[in-house]
């Protein structure tokens, strides 16, 4: 189970600070800081890694979903935009360094792919 949740968290880092028009960005941003205040992650500046409680992990991802449902069941925008202001936030000395870090780890990000059969 522990690499299902690892999965959970890898797919809520990102690399650079997202835009407000990328969606799927922003709300990995979102999730990450949520988890990060309430304790499933926990960053060590001094070598600057991450660390995953696996036990706080199913608390802390049903307290998240229990405020996004209750504000998409309340239909009050202002909380809903209030919500997103408060998690939506790039630190540049806690996402920036971790972006920084996965970028200079990454190698290469596309590939280039011959077809034999088009003559390639």
């Amino acid at each position: 189970m522990r690499s299902v949740y690892a999965s959970g968290v890898l797919r809520v880092l990102n690399r650079v600070k997202p835009r407000r028009d990328q969606p799927y960005q922003t709300m990995q941003l979102m999730q990450f800081n949520y988890f990060l205040e309430h304790g499933l992650l926990r960053y060590d500046p001094a070598t600057g890694r991450l660390h995953v409680d696996y036990d706080r992990y199913h608390d802390v991802v049903a307290g998240m979903l229990a405020e996004v449902l209750a504000l998409q069941r309340g239909g009050n925008r202002p909380a809903v935009d209030a919500f997103i202001e408060r998690w939506a936030t790039w630190r540049p000395d806690l996402h920036e360094v971790l972006g920084r870090r996965m970028r200079e780890v990454e190698g290469f990000r596309y590939n280039l792919v011959r077809f034999a059969a088009l003559g390639e």
